[in-house]
């Protein structure tokens, strides 16, 4: 299966007032195309920085990443922004939604810079909202969801684009139990059903045990990276070698 992100001696540092806090420590490794990955580590692992470069969001200081071959520290600032719309989704902790706008149109929103025909729009929409089953709630206000159906949209508006890769980032994080296990499962499909690369970063064991591959972060370094043994699976709760 071929690599669609490399790492190779990554490091990331922040200066500030003449202070340097370095915040990630040559970290190297590949994730093939296709493959759902979970990142771990303690809070100050730089798990979510390590995702915001992946994400085109920061920049490392130095070292090499490359997507899909490319490497990014070749690409405009336009060449990354285009890079985040065609290929990246992104799920939050905190959702993100616009609160007084409706299930639809906070979906539509992730489509504002796409190429994508404007009269093609709203039906590519409407199908990422039947995929997490939210069809009854369309026209609902993002204020009026459980925080459970409001992660459901945030995931539809994750996919809309149909993305090559999907950075979750503690997407659980704010939902009880039984929604954040729907989130899970949800994500599992996209990865198993229609092929998209997750990326997943969670300090939560059981959300962890959806993914095929674990890599724990301490301090900056890569401390691990072991295929998971154990899958959950989706739906009923028990697990798949």
């Amino acid at each position: 299966m071929a690599n669609l992100i490399e790492l190779k001696d990554l490091k990331k540092a922040y200066v500030n007032d003449e202070i340097v806090t370095k915040v990630l420590h040559g970290i190297s490794f590949e994730i093939p195309r296709g493959q759902f990955l979970a990142i771990m580590g303690p809070s100050g692992s730089g798990k979510s920085t390590l995702m915001h470069i992946l994400g085109f969001l920061d920049t490392p200081t130095s070292g090499t990443y490359k997507f899909g071959g490319r490497d990014v520290s070749t690409l405009s600032e336009n060449q990354l922004a285009f890079m985040r719309a065609e290929h990246i989704g992104f799920i939050f902790q905190a959702f993100n939604l616009l609160p007084k706008t409706s299930v639809l149109d906070n979906v539509l929103l992730a489509l504002l810079y796409s190429d994508i025909p404007t009269k093609d729009r709203k039906a590519r929409a409407l199908e990422a909202i039947h995929t997490v089953g939210l069809d009854h709630r369309v026209n609902n206000l993002s204020n009026q969801l459980s925080g459970g159906e409001r992660q459901r949209v945030a995931v539809a508006r994750a996919i809309v684009t149909r993305p090559t890769v999907i950075f979750a980032d503690e997407p659980t994080g704010n939902l009880d139990s039984k929604s954040g296990t729907q989130v899970m499962d949800m994500l599992a499909r996209l990865n198993e059903e229609f092929g998209h690369t997750i990326v997943l970063v969670t300090h939560e064991t059981y959300t962890a045990a959806y993914a095929e591959r674990i890599i724990h972060l301490k301090d900056g370094a890569l401390l691990s990276d072991k295929p998971v043994t154990e899958r959950r699976m989706p739906g009923d709760g028990h697990t798949l070698k």
